[in-house]
């Protein structure tokens, strides 16, 4: 614009509008076709230059939120904002967990480097050992001989037939002999507790269908594989004894009876062993009429053996109410008559395990035979094959523990390999 010419500005609230709408006064003075300086100057004689600079730093500024009030509507944009706010709390949290277990590992890795090692293991000899003579008590029960499980139709989960019942014997001899090889301690009697349903039985007409062959023959043929493989721990203990009840499931009759309990094939593969093995004198044999029976281990522990299938309950699975009803009844019952019972050892539930009751220690067996199709479809489970093996002190009664396997076992953090 030539010199001397004054330009037609717009009106003062005209140019307060323009400046704040373009952001500045350069780029207000753009879109006027002026220089910034030109402008300016006419904002600074109109005396509305502050008021532009005011108002374009409000503009800048950041709307200010109001803060809700209790009652109000919570809005999306705030549950997203906790959200937001609970990760990054987190975050620092972990954080700082990290630089902290980075320090304490720094610390400990200078620290094992800075130290040389000063001692190795002392090897104690078998002669220094404690020679206080320990005894060991199998439980063996819910064996379950001449029953099939398929492995098709358990998918894979299980099979089972005689042939594989013998060869999980077997690794029961195998696991029981390398506990005494291993123990820093003699061990020289073996308690061998039948616990029942060591046969099928034929009281389900399924079973008596498919089992492997009828209950007559399997009782005796029972009888005497279990004798021979019984006798293949006479060299090694020198006192074996045998004490046995009878189960529920190769009971003579249909319904259970709570008279002549040894009307039973358990009770017959008992006595089949024992005939058996009548050569022997350092094998004992205690196979009574009675559903129950105590027996004394390691000369002032007694146990009590019984199968386990009158305790009722209408939960799947383990009864553990039902079955420290009963132990505490029992014991009412046995230390009225003078013998009170430190331990209680059944089966039945065909799950391994040992819990502490107010009467007293309950050992509950697992089973040989394992997993079978009407586990599966009425439960959705079941166990895998197992047995108990427990160690007795003279003085100290139950020392430990073991469980032994019968099939091999895979860790859980190693991925199982289909059969």
């Amino acid at each position: 614009m030539p010199r001397g010419i004054e330009r037609d500005w717009p009106a003062d609230d005209e140019l307060v509008r323009l400046c704040v709408e373009s952001g500045s006064i350069n780029a207000a003075a753009k879109r006027l076709g002026c220089t910034d300086k030109t402008l300016s100057g006419r904002l600074e004689r109109q005396g509305i230059r502050q008021r532009v600079k005011d108002e374009l730093a409000a503009a800048r500024e950041p709307m200010a939120i109001k803060e809700p009030a209790p009652g109000d509507p919570v809005s999306e944009v705030e549950v997203l904002r906790q959200c937001v706010a609970e990760f990054e709390r987190r975050g620092r949290q972990e954080r700082k967990s990290d630089v902290f277990e980075e320090r304490i590992l720094s610390v400990l890795e200078r620290s094992c480097k800075e130290r040389e090692p000063q001692f190795s293991p002392l090897a104690i000899p078998r002669s220094r050992r404690s020679q206080a003579k320990h005894e060991f008590v199998l439980l063996w029960s819910d064996v379950h001989a001449a029953e099939v499980v398929s492995r098709e139709e358990t998918n894979g989960i299980n099979e089972f037939d005689w042939q594989i019942m013998l060869k999980r014997h077997e690794r029961i001899l195998d696991a029981v002999c390398s506990y005494q090889d291993n123990r820093p301690y003699p061990v020289e009697t073996l308690h061998i507790f039948g616990l029942g349903d060591m046969l099928s039985g034929n009281i389900h007409p399924e079973l008596a269908e498919t089992n492997e062959m009828p209950l007559a023959e399997a009782t005796v043929q029972l009888g005497l594989d279990s004798a021979a493989w019984l006798e293949q721990f006479v060299p090694r203990f020198k006192r074996i004894k045998v004490s046995g009840v009878p189960g529920n499931h190769p009971r003579a009759h249909q319904k259970p009876r709570a008279k002549q309990a040894f009307d039973n094939a358990d009770w017959t593969m008992y006595q089949t062993m024992r005939l058996a093995l009548r050569r022997y004198p350092s094998v004992e044999f205690e196979i009574p009429k009675a559903s129950a029976w105590p027996v004394i281990v390691a000369e002032r522990w007694r146990a009590l053996l019984f199968h386990g299938d009158g305790i009722r309950s209408t939960m799947p699975g383990v009864p553990w109410g039902g079955v420290m009803r009963r132990v505490s009844a029992l014991q009412d019952q046995y230390t009225s008559a003078g013998m009170p019972v430190d331990l209680f050892c059944l089966g039945h539930f065909h799950t391994a395990n040992v819990v502490e009751s107010s009467a007293g220690k309950v050992a509950m067996n697992g089973s040989v035979k394992g997993v079978d199709e009407y586990s599966l479809k009425q439960f959705g489970s079941g166990r895998g094959p197992q047995q108990l093996l427990l160690t007795f002190h003279p003085r100290n009664g139950l020392t430990d523990i073991s469980f032994i396997d019968c099939e091999q076992t895979h860790p859980a953090s190693e991925p199982r390999v289909a059969a």
